[in-house]
């Protein structure tokens, strides 16, 4: 079997064109640097996702590093997303019962009022920069969602965006603002935790503490490491994709048109967004046994990337993969997204990002903007997710 070799560092907007012609040739692809395995296409990856052989990458970044001890390692072992088996699905579990698309779904009316201010804000501006005046929404809705006081919002971005890094390869100056930033939100957290333990609100920390499956219940340490988890995991892969979603919608002002005259369209909208310009453009996993991938046998230990963005793209998968049909989703015969990954590890916070992203979108759909830049030459940036650096807009 022929398996393209191929080079992606050093491309911040995803190496889309790299990737998207070795999927024509091959279900995967080696990355000439590292040796790892690009899994491409749609039907693949959605089957890798779920072998059970195929698991998160653990600590192995960390030992890369030669993060061997200390706070951060702690945490970051602690997480659903490092963990397989009985210890994911145990967390995973108790997590759920909690943190429900109903408990989300109560924050739309907030969410609605700060996506409401901050386009307030920016028509009294007359212009401003998209990613900047929405880049803590994500972060107020988690905050709120949790019971962090408003006012400690942006000290909690900062931290989270400390935290992000540690998702992939960091430097030393990077460990060390992550390793400042882990002690200081895990003792926040523990400070709140212990406070809604004796004073209970209607929150989702005060329902974590209450959460049961069979007697079993999140212990401190857990829940205080499980919710900096949450709260790290979902505001740069929100605002990430708010960013990548943004760019789409003002590149297609036809589909905003679409939703300003029937705002019933915006979720099948986001949905494409997503499918579109993924923030998240692949899932890391790593063989824990020997497993056939794209018709070659992959020993223990192979490091593999599942490709969301050629996924999401697949010819063999999709009508008109690379155009942008802002009710594709609305079609009961739509194929699923893989934007939020798929099998064990399926985003627990999908709903509230969904949530988040609508009414965002619905906010940019009853405020017409115009680009002041060129949409086809935006710079981009990654963190955890990958989106545009800059949005300048001007209030139409």
């Amino acid at each position: 079997m022929h398996e393209p070799v191929i080079s992606t560092q050093g491309d911040p907007a995803g190496s889309r064109e790299v990737l998207r012609a070795a999927a024509a040739e091959s279900p995967t692809a080696r990355e000439g640097d590292t040796g790892v395995t690009w899994v491409l296409q749609f039907d693949e990856v959605d089957r890798v996702a779920h072998d059970p052989r195929s698991v998160g990458v653990g600590l192995t970044f960390f030992d890369l590093m030669g993060i061997e001890s200390g706070s951060l390692r702690r945490w970051y072992s602690s997480l659903m997303f490092t963990n397989e088996g009985d210890t994911h699905g145990r967390l995973r579990r108790l997590v759920s019962r909690a943190f429900t698309p109903r408990s989300t779904e109560r924050l739309r009316a907030a969410t609605t009022d700060m996506v409401t201010e901050r386009f307030a804000q920016l028509t009294a501006d007359g212009a401003g920069d998209l990613t900047d005046i929405f880049g803590l929404v994500p972060m107020r809705v988690m905050c709120r969602l949790l019971g962090v006081p408003d006012a400690d919002v942006t000290i909690f971005g900062d931290w989270a965006d400390r935290l992000s890094p540690t998702f992939g390869f960091m430097d030393e100056a990077q460990i060390a603002a992550a390793s400042d930033a882990v002690d200081r939100l895990l003792g926040y957290v523990g400070t709140l935790v212990d406070t809604r333990r004796d004073e209970p609100a209607d929150d989702l920390i005060t329902a974590l503490l209450a959460a049961e499956d069979a007697g079993d219940r999140l212990t401190h340490d857990e829940l205080v490491a499980m919710v900096a988890n949450l709260l790290v995991g979902g505001h740069d892969t929100t605002a990430s994709q708010l960013g990548c979603t943004f760019l789409t919608l003002l590149r297609h002002p036809d589909a905003l048109e679409a939703i300003r005259r029937r705002p019933g369209l915006v979720s099948a909208a986001v949905t494409e967004t997503m499918r579109y310009e993924p923030s998240i453009s692949a899932i890391p996993r790593t063989a824990a046994e020997p497993m056939i991938v794209g018709g070659a046998e992959r020993p223990v230990g192979t490091m593999m990337l599942l490709s969301v963005m050629t996924a999401n793209r697949d010819p063999g998968v999709w009508a008109e993969p690379d155009a942008f049909v802002v009710d594709r989703f609305e079609s009961t015969a739509a194929p699923k997204l893989l934007s939020f990954g798929t099998g064990a590890h399926y985003c627990l916070g999908a709903s509230l990002a969904r949530m988040t992203l609508e009414e965002a979108v619905l906010g940019l759909a009853a405020n017409p903007l115009t680009p002041t830049t060129d949409l086809d030459e935006v710079d981009w940036r990654v963190v955890l997710g990958r989106s545009p650096v800059t949005l300048p807009v001007a209030v139409a």
